[in-house]
């Protein structure tokens, strides 16, 4: 399993890049089964002065032309251009000479670079960035959380069934409960296109529970939460602020194996990142301020998510279906 990590994306690049490397390799080392390769895209010279001494046989460098870019002012630069370590890693993923690519880049630059290199799924119009949110239960599935701002009730069913699929596959949860995010549940408040697709996913054999609200998704109540971007993304960046406000809330003497299993549960470093659905490949979108635990979890994340064949399943799912367009799904799922 070849896994290409963008090793100057990120806020603590290439210290917390290299070092998730060296860390993901370590753990395969344990394993007796893993046959993990992490592919290292970026300038050879800089990468092999910051690898110094600590070197793994599983570690490979693909010397790439141009350096990834910095422009706070043009976020998806690196994105467009076609010599930048992102770009040059999903390139060399479409030619099937990498399983998946990594990056904690910003997220602008590998969605475009992303849709530039690999090919849209079957019957996907917009590929979505899905999240596993901490639950009562378990963890609930949110998507979109930051690929594109607004979404229509086309998109929104085309979210249900990228999350459909994922669920069932990656996580394991057999016909999942999908939900759609809004202000509340009475089937004719909210916008127009969340109502419209209400009515969609109700007349499908999705099993689909209706509108949710905010408190539904820590109380686990679905699997699959559907929105657009903008909220999708809010959510994201509220929950990764409450374990520092529970860490606060909780008294002083409050046991310490209480307070080391909410750290654990609401810890983004060790979900990795999130994935890019609805593409021919394996894109893992990591925060930008991950730490090298994060980008370790994030190359395990994109081994799992390629061993699957994820992007297939997805595509086969819609042509089981008939799903094209905004059609109601005629069986049952397959």
């Amino acid at each position: 399993m070849k896994i290409a990590l963008d090793a100057f994306g990120g806020d603590y690049a290439p210290e917390a890049t290299i070092g998730g490397a060296l860390l993901a390799c370590q753990k395969a080392d344990l394993s007796d089964h893993s046959e993990l390769e992490v592919y290292l895209f970026g300038k050879k010279d800089r990468i092999l002065k910051h690898l110094g001494k600590n070197y793994s046989d599983r570690i490979k460098i693909f010397d790439t032309p141009n350096e990834a870019s910095n422009d706070l002012v043009d976020p998806h630069a690196s994105g467009r251009d076609g010599n930048s370590p992102i770009r040059t890693a999903l390139r060399q993923h479409h030619k099937g000479n990498v399983d998946a690519v990594v990056s904690a880049g910003t997220t602008g630059a590998q969605v475009v670079a992303t849709l530039f290199e690999l090919e849209k799924c079957s019957g996907i119009t917009r590929p979505v960035i899905g999240s596993s949110f901490p639950t009562a239960k378990g963890s609930s599935f949110v998507l979109d959380v930051g690929a594109r701002l607004v979404a229509s009730a086309h998109h929104l069913v085309q979210y249900a069934t990228m999350g459909h699929v994922y669920v069932q596959e990656v996580l394991g949860i057999s016909n999942p409960r999908i939900g759609l995010l809004n202000v509340g549940h009475e089937k004719l408040i909210g916008k127009k296109s969340s109502i419209d697709a209400h009515k969609l996913l109700s007349e499908s054999n999705f099993n689909f529970i209706g509108f949710v609200e905010g408190h539904d998704i820590p109380a686990g109540n679905a699997d699959v939460v559907l929105t657009n971007g903008v909220v999708g993304n809010v959510l994201l960046k509220y929950t990764e602020g409450l374990p520092t406000l529970l860490q606060e809330l909780l008294p002083k003497d409050c046991d310490k194996q209480i307070r080391d299993e909410i750290a654990i549960r609401f810890d983004s470093q060790a979900y990795g990142g999130e994935p890019l659905l609805g593409v021919k490949g394996v894109s893992i979108i990591c925060h930008g301020s991950s730490t090298d635990r994060a980008i370790s979890s994030a190359i395990m994340q994109a081994e799992r998510i390629s061993e699957v064949k994820l992007h297939e399943k997805i595509e086969k799912f819609f042509n089981a279906n008939k799903i094209k367009r905004i059609v109601c799904l005629k069986k049952p799922l397959a």
